[in-house]
């Protein structure tokens, strides 16, 4: 269970029912975790390569872009919070912008 607790192994369960409830870039849903907690290391090792491999490529080609990262527009970038004044702190922090729980994942990008 690799130090975790019975609990804090539960929080990545990926059940049957969560399928299409969930967006496909939630990270129970990441290849390379899979692969370790069943066991197959050479796989995990060779799929968090090619995430990485992705995710390089990924941001050569958002800096080739003109294009701000952060605009929603963009396939990537932040979606569900912003950078703003924390309320209660009224430090610099991540705000939930709201969007999340209309369940409309359906301009998400393909990062796994």
């Amino acid at each position: 269970m690799y130090s975790f607790t019975s609990f804090a192994m539960q929080l990545n369960e990926l059940n049957k029912d969560m399928e299409g409830v969930i967006p496909q870039t939630d990270c129970r849903l990441r290849p390379d975790i899979r692969a370790m907690e069943n066991g197959d290391i050479d796989l995990a090792s060779e799929e968090k390569k090619r995430l990485e491999e992705k995710q390089r490529a990924a941001r050569k080609n958002r800096s080739k872009s003109d294009e701000e990262w952060k605009t929603r527009s963009l396939p990537l970038g932040p979606r569900w919070f912003q950078q703003g004044p924390n309320p209660h702190t009224r430090s610099q922090d991540w705000l939930f912008s709201g969007g999340y729980w209309d369940r409309n994942y359906s301009q998400l990008p393909d990062i796994y």
